[in-house]
């Protein structure tokens, strides 16, 4: 005999089976008289969204009364697919870890001294409105790692009439979302599971954010997909992989100008996809016709027979087959190319029918939901203080903008002044580049607010700190899917709050109370929640339940749509000739080149920790608590350099000590460092002085069209320390 259950039959199953085995003893024979397990004694499982990363993967927690046991994954969420990584698993460690933020703060002098809510938001309030009186509105603004709530922080801002609304995930993702909007009109999304052939460009997905992803992807392989990783290092992903290929850096661009020239040339590429979806095509032909794999070899590094016979079994298996949107990689925000070898990449998915394909590369389907409730806003007139659509980078985003420049902005003046900043879960002190700048320009502020879970570099130049309740501890707005199905999350606290902390939309709400603008609120999560849904068949107690919606969806495969101007695959842009720039993906060297002497440094994440946030956490500082530089041991032994030695590595802007591993698992040209260690805060007493801090070296300059970090063109000596 065999039982099918639903997804949620299984879940329903499964809580009912936790509660039946927690109170079992009533069946068991207990003796009389003993008393029955009182409520809070009894296990729940609560299902909740994770948050510590953007990923916003579904999660179970296992609470008794207001003690949390464990974390696991929901199996229906398609972040998740029932995992989670090493950081959902240690979130359960920020609940009672001492180093919290427990209570608002204020700084006296050189000390913080607690303060009550209410006071600390009425001073803060009065500070706001003045600094809007002498310096108008524009001269608040606002930087944020956007979460749930990030259309509270949106909404405050037009509310306030500022257009200053920055976003740290611009530093990594910037060239890449900004060629999807001009190439295709959205970010696609890569169908994994059902593909047979599968090109990715520096990004690591076995040690991204996105746990579901390599899952999907080990399963490919183990179906016979064939995996190439493109990368100057050899990440968990290369790997994975059946080939990885270390090009130089920065020359991704080439190589997949190259493979266009043999689907060309060779007449591989999908006719019929290409004549109904895209537009510009004879113009490209005739742009790659000299860009052939001789010519990319001499570029890239990486033969021109590797190159012609990769394109050759690409083409084979379309269109179940492309090239992955990268993220932080060649084509998210490295390079000072990184915008057109984006769009570069998605030409080459164009030109083998990939998009709207079963195991090519598709949209995300938007659940049926109402709009939030927020009151309607006039719009901002002020222009923004970066440039952002307005000349300097007319592509780039206006709620995220370039915020590596924001610094030099606020020492400046220029254009106009910035006075006050308020700082949303993240740490500009140690995420944007060029460290000492970025310190010296908080440190001219006016007036700094920063809303966190615990201290940090940029808290503690704080003038207020308001401490957020930890995403175990609060409910939030509905956490929306972008993975393959229309799907929604609900994020519940599991916990009651452990100190004096407080959602961060609430946070936001009561900011907006003190300057007089409570009226662009007026609703609590919950009621966003009930809002949203109204148009959906889901009920609340369902969602309360499972944690997890999924609207019915069946994708038309073979039917691609594009929300491009012309409803199709923009190979050349008209978008980018009227701002100035060449409509077709250009290929153009980097920025920048390391000498004789020198490195490229690559700077990525580790899979145990999320920028700058997670160090201090005692699960993933016992995994990984310091970072350690990776360079070629042939480049190694001509300067001395012994594995494990300590190096002093130099670059324009200032220099770190560290300890030097040897691996041919670099491209001699350049060295890699992981990202978000060096921390200078004595409030983090397990990340204090672990590692070295890798933005100290970046520069803080921008891509010319969206503003991207270009962080990948830092150049840097080498030497014994």
């Amino acid at each position: 005999m065999s039982i099918k259950l639903s997804r949620r039959n299984f879940l329903k199953t499964t809580a009912a089976f936790a509660t039946l085995f927690a109170g079992s003893h009533a069946f068991l024979g207990q003796p009389d008289g003993v008393a029955a397990a009182s409520k809070d004694q009894v296990p729940r499982l609560i299902p909740t969204v994770c948050g510590m990363c953007e990923a916003r993967c579904g999660v179970l927690a296992y609470t008794q009364g207001q003690k949390l046991l464990k974390l696991e994954g929901n199996f229906r969420h398609s972040h998740s697919l029932g995992k989670i990584c090493p950081r959902g698993v240690a979130g359960a460690k920020f609940l009672d870890d001492a180093d919290r933020l427990k209570s608002p703060l204020k700084r006296v002098g050189n000390r913080f001294e607690p303060i009550s809510w209410d006071v600390a938001l009425t001073e803060i309030g009065a500070q706001l409105s003045q600094i809007k009186q002498r310096l108008g509105a524009q001269g608040l603004a606002w930087l944020r790692h956007p979460e749930i709530s990030d259309a509270w922080d949106v909404q405050f801002m037009r509310a306030f009439g500022s257009p200053n609304l920055f976003a740290t995930t611009s530093l990594g993702r910037a060239s890449r979302n900004a060629a999807a909007q001009l190439t295709v009109g959205d970010v696609p999304v890569f169908d994994f599971a059902h593909s047979r052939y599968i090109l990715i460009f520096g990004r690591n997905h076995a040690e991204s954010i996105f746990t579901a992803d390599i899952t999907r992807l080990a399963e490919a392989k183990e179906r016979g997909a064939h995996l190439v990783v493109f990368d100057p290092r050899l990440s968990n992903t290369a790997a994975l992989a059946q080939e990885w290929i270390s090009l130089k850096p920065g020359t991704d661009g080439a190589l997949l100008h190259a493979l266009m020239n043999v689907l060309v040339t060779e007449k591989l590429y999908d006719a019929a996809f290409v004549e109904k979806y895209t537009v510009g095509f004879a113009q490209l032909a005739d742009y790659v016709l000299d860009k052939t794999p001789g010519w990319a070899s001499h570029i890239t590094d990486v033969p021109a027979d590797t190159i012609r016979r990769i394109a050759r079994e690409l083409a084979s298996q379309r269109p179940a087959c492309g090239v992955d949107p990268s993220w932080h990689g060649a084509w998210g925000s490295l390079y000072g190319n990184s915008l057109q070898t984006a769009r570069a990449a998605l030409c080459v998915n164009a030109l083998l029918g990939s998009y709207g394909a079963i195991g090519g590369l598709q949209f995300s389907p938007k659940p049926n939901l109402a709009a939030l409730p927020f009151k309607a806003l006039p719009p901002v007139t002020a222009k923004r203080v970066d440039g952002v659509g307005d000349g300097r980078f007319p592509l780039g985003s206006p709620t995220e903008g370039v915020p590596q420049l924001l610094p030099e902005i606020i020492i400046s003046g220029k254009p106009y002044p910035v006075g006050a900043l308020i700082v949303n879960h993240a740490n500009p002190a140690r995420s944007l580049p060029n460290t000492q700048k970025a310190e010296q320009a908080l440190r001219k502020l006016e007036l700094l607010v920063v809303i966190d879970v615990q201290m940090s570099e940029t808290a503690e130049l704080a003038h207020y700190i308001l401490p957020e309740s930890s995403f175990l501890e609060r409910d939030d707005p509905l956490a929306i899917s972008a993975r393959l199905v229309p799907e929604v999350a609900l994020r519940q606290a599991v916990v009651k709050p452990r100190h004096d902390t407080r959602p961060a939309h609430e946070i936001i709400a009561g900011l907006a109370k003190s300057v007089g603008l409570e009226s662009a609120f007026g609703f609590t999560a919950r009621q966003s929640v009930e809002a949203q849904v109204k148009p959906t068949t889901e009920s609340l107690t369902a969602l309360d339940n499972d944690g997890v919606w999924q609207e019915d969806y069946k994708p038309v495969n073979g039917v691609a749509r594009f929300a491009t101007p012309s409803g199709k695959v923009e190979l050349v842009s008209d978008t980018l000739k009227k701002a100035g720039f060449d409509p077709l993906p250009a290929y153009e060297p980097p920025l920048a080149e390391p000498g004789l002497h020198d490195f490229r440094l690559l700077t990525g994440h580790e899979f145990a920790h999320t920028g700058t946030s997670t160090q201090n956490n005692r699960y993933l500082a016992a995994l990984c608590d310091e970072n350690q530089l990776w360079i070629h041991p042939a480049r190694a032994a001509r300067l001395g350099i012994e594995n494990g030695s300590w190096v002093v590595v130099k670059s324009a802007t200032d220099q770190v000590r560290v300890k030097a591993v040897l691996t041919e698992g670099i491209h001699p040209e350049a060295v890699w460092l992981a990202h978000g260690y060096g921390h200078g805060t004595r409030g983090q007493t397990r990340a204090f002085a672990k590692g070295a801090n890798d933005n100290i070296l970046t520069a803080d300059r921008a891509e010319p069209m969206a503003g991207g970090a270009v962080l990948g063109e830092t150049i840097v000596t080498v030497g014994r320390g």
